[in-house]
């Protein structure tokens, strides 16, 4: 279900009026005994022309108890389009609700000029100036909180009529006269009684407890497309609850990069009292959800001074020494001190000693590790911590890391080499260098010119020589550059027969001019070149006619001596050392001295949206079709294979569409022997 909110948060983010074609969007509440439907256009102008020309609101009955209606009933909800309400009408409920009361001056006030806040709810919107911009933006806005205000506005619609097991399709378009230049596409939504559900908790209710307030914040996103606002209710007793914002909470900044996005309220009160906290959540139908889980605290009073280490020595590797500064006049109201530990600066720290008295400023801490990040925490007698800020301690390293364990490689035919080992478990680890050699009692090489952040290790070596085994080493390396030990000696059998990998034949092309071949060359690393090979239908010999030593020269236009026959091509990979692999897969065309052209493909297209298909027919001079490819993309340059048909198939319906979509259509022809057609394209918009 779409969310009225988007319209108001895409307006903001547009940069002029010069986008696409104004659309009407429309979201919808199933009840059990009705379906209530919102709308709105979303660009200005055209909102501007909907009000003025109404909306009207089509049903079509698509499906009863499970089984489709055919033919389509459809029935207009709307005897004369839906325009705003006379003013007249707005009066006591604008008195009631400023909500409405903002609609009602959107729509009919002679003047609408509103400064936006720097902060707060209305100015995460945006700084709007012209008048028409002003009218479109906070009458959506003010829509949006006020169901009876939309009915007011002709922008909704409760559908009393509805029977249960019937499934329904919605349509409201804008009735613009015929004369009219404006283009709004009409809006479309699903519906029916049997959709009910029930609306949910709200998700992810907490809050922070400080001194004087409380943060209490929710997760937005997940139900961002049932509730547009929140409700944030108070109790002291627990029992009765008084709201505590007077307009309802809503969000209007585009989530376009996160996934989750939390809603935040502050709540100034007093410390020591405990109070008790819940939240509603409002639909853009004025419904009000259940209320979440209840959630109580009192606030703290915090302390007015923070510690700050402004001193640490190392007398040794092992010890710091670290002083820290604090108000005297604080120490009656804390009960001390506690010094954490991390090996990040962000955490998690660990309490390394505690009950450290208030009047103390330094502390001795034996027991350092590589890398140390410590604070001192002055703890409150109410309860409350004040926290240092984190500083790092790290002593002169001289000690290197462990050497790598549990080596493993495994070699292909191809002459790649996969290493494998243990991750080293120091906090400081740098990575690690890697060694090789043909001969374990001789030199081992580095391979790795610079420090290997992994513990998978890929090396290519020559497959196809004297050496059955290659040989490995490792060192792991920290922060500070000190290496390891080398690890124990790694052996890497190669395989005993490397013939380089099959090449693969990709594609062919026939043409007036000849056949093109394409290929993927092989992967082996030791290739010396590529061979292509073809013979005829009644040839038993292959016919070498390419040979090719560069490995990225992958495609050869074949010309000489071709008559009208069919031809088939296989190609071998020799490597280094002349071994061949195998064959590719052989493929067999037939050539004619001529392509099929476009023009020789009648290829037309009907739709039918009360039945829901698209009927595709075609027409072709020619007899000898083996099959059929019919392409499908929303443009002519995404096609893509969609369906393969006989070559007797003279049509196909496709059911399987979207309403409001532009389809573009190709249909290429396979003949006897191989010959493809160009691809005949149509474009239908359903």
């Amino acid at each position: 279900m779409k969310k009225l909110i988007f319209i108001i948060v895409f307006f903001v983010t547009a940069t002029s009026w010069t986008q696409e074609t104004a659309s009407v969007q429309v979201i919808t509440r199933s009840l059990q005994d009705k379906v209530m439907l919102r709308w709105a256009v979303d660009q200005p102008l055209a909102w501007k022309k909907a009000n003025e020309y109404g909306f009207l609101v089509e049903r079509s009955t698509i499906s009863r108890n499970g089984e489709a209606v055919v033919p389509i009933i459809k029935q207009m909800l709307t005897a004369s389009p839906l325009k705003p309400r006379p003013l007249m009408e707005w009066e006591t409920l604008a008195n009631q609700d400023q909500n409405i009361a903002v609609l009602a001056q959107a729509l009919f006030g002679n003047s609408f000029k509103t400064t936006a806040p720097s902060q707060g709810t209305m100015g995460k919107i945006m700084a709007v100036n012209d008048e028409i911009e002003q009218r479109f933006t906070f009458g959506l806005l003010a829509a949006e909180q006020n169901f009876q205000g939309a009915l007011l506005a002709g922008w909704a619609l409760e559908d009393k009529t509805v029977v249960a097991g019937e499934k329904y399709v919605y349509r409201i378009r804008v009735a613009l006269p015929p004369e009219s230049t404006t283009a709004i596409n009409e809006g479309s939504t699903f519906a029916g009684v049997e959709l009910y559900e029930p609306l949910p908790v709200p998700i992810g209710f907490t809050g922070a407890f400080k001194d004087r307030n409380v943060l209490l914040s929710w997760n937005y996103d997940l139900l961002s497309t049932l509730y547009t606002s929140y409700i944030v209710e108070r109790s002291e007793d627990g029992t009765t609850y008084q709201q505590q914002n007077k307009r309802p909470i809503f969000n209007a900044s585009d989530n376009r990069v996160g996934s989750t996005i939390s809603m935040y309220y502050t709540d100034s009160i007093p410390n020591g009292t405990t109070f008790h906290y819940k939240i509603k959540g409002k639909t853009a139908f004025g419904e009000t959800g259940p209320a979440s889980q209840v959630l109580k605290g009192r606030a703290i009073e915090a302390l007015g001074f923070a510690p700050r280490i402004y001193s640490k020595e190392i007398p040794d590797d092992n010890t710091a020494i670290l002083k820290w500064e604090f108000k005297e006049e604080e120490n009656e109201l804390i009960t001390g001190f506690e010094l954490r530990r991390a090996n990040k600066v962000d955490g998690p720290f660990t309490t390394v000693e505690k009950n450290i008295i208030p009047t103390r400023r330094e502390t001795t801490f034996k027991g350092l590790k590589r890398i140390n990040y410590f604070t001192i925490v002055a703890i409150g007698k109410n309860g409350t911590e004040s926290p240092s800020f984190a500083t790092i301690v790290q002593p002169v390293d001289s000690i290197p890391p462990k050497p790598p364990v549990n080596l493993k490689g495994v070699a292909d035919t191809t002459g790649i080499v996969t290493l494998s080992w243990d991750k080293n478990l120091e906090e400081d680890l740098g990575g690690y260098r890697i060694f090789r050699s043909n001969n374990p009692t001789n030199e081992f090489s580095e391979v790795t010119n610079e420090t290997y952040k992994s513990e998978i290790y890929t090396d290519t070596v020559v497959a196809a020589n004297l050496n059955k085994t290659i040989y490995y080493k490792l060192q792991a390396e920290d922060l500070r550059y000190n290496r390891s030990e080398l690890s124990q000696i790694l052996a890497v059998k190669k395989p005993d027969v490397i013939a380089p990998s099959a090449p693969i034949i990709k594609m062919f092309d026939v043409t007036e001019k000849g056949i093109r071949i394409n290929w993927i060359p092989s992967s082996s690393t030791d290739v010396a070149s590529h061979n292509l090979y073809r013979k005829t239908e009644n040839d038993t010999k292959w016919e070498q006619i390419k040979t090719s030593t560069i490995k990225t020269d992958t495609t050869f236009f074949d010309t000489e001596n071709l008559e009208r026959n069919k031809y088939s091509y296989t190609i071998i990979a020799t490597d280094s050392t002349e071994l061949e692999s195998k064959p590719a897969t052989a493929i067999s065309v037939f050539w004619q001295g001529k392509t099929l052209t476009i023009d020789d493909i009648k290829f037309s297209g009907t739709v039918n949206r009360e039945l829901r298909f698209i009927n595709l027919s075609w027409k072709v001079k020619e007899e000898d079709i083996v099959e059929y490819r019919l392409y499908r993309g929303t443009t002519a340059n995404d096609l893509k294979l969609y369906k393969t048909l006989e070559g007797t198939s003279k049509g196909y319906n496709d059911v399987s569409l979207e309403i409001n979509t532009n389809y573009t259509y190709g249909l290429q022809l396979v003949l006897n022997g191989g010959r493809v057609s160009s691809i005949k394209k149509i474009e239908l918009k359903y």
